[in-house]
């Protein structure tokens, strides 16, 4: 595997923005200084927009491990957060818990991570994630490299597993 990309300082504020975000979401539900329907949505939109942004367009800053453990710890922290209140009143409703979401974040980068690995093993080169913009054929400015089928094939298993953890599992 060769394109590693370095941190640099924006990937540190994205970082921190999240937490600071995730701070204000907690320190909001506590205090009661939001409505519960604001946390409610915020807690939809940031669990599984989170999960999905970092797999779809930060994927290759994943490649890096200290981007890689960084988000991974966060995931691992808001997976603990769902074990121990997912079952409270509070996050409760007709569908199940509302902090469902909250653990697709460190799925999504084991994910992206293992798939990743999986697709260098077959394919020799690296995974390019693809979007509703790429085709078959496009060019990779990143890899340097043509999309193949392959690419879309492990980026759509991607996008489901995810899915399907973080909405479903």
């Amino acid at each position: 595997m060769k394109h590693v990309p370095e941190v640099k300082t924006i990937d540190i504020v994205l970082i921190c923005l999240y937490i600071i975000w995730c701070g204000i979401l907690t320190f909001g539900y506590l205090s009661y200084f939001f409505e519960f329907d604001f946390i409610n949505t915020s807690i939809q939109v940031t669990g599984f927009g989170s999960a999905l942004v970092l797999y779809g367009a930060y994927n290759t800053k994943l490649r890096n491990d200290k981007i890689f453990l960084a988000w991974f710890a966060i995931g691992l922290i808001q997976f603990i957060i769902y074990i121990l209140y997912s079952e409270l009143p509070d996050f409760q409703s007709e569908k199940g818990s509302i902090l469902s979401p909250i653990k697709g974040l460190m799925f999504s980068v084991l994910i992206y991570r293992g798939l990743r690995a999986v697709y260098y093993k077959i394919f020799k080169r690296e995974l390019i994630i693809t979007g509703r913009e790429n085709s078959v054929g496009d060019r990779s400015f990143v890899e340097n490299r043509t999309i193949g089928a392959s690419d879309f094939i492990f980026s759509i298993l991607g996008a489901i597993l995810i899915t399907f953890i973080t909405i479903l599992g």
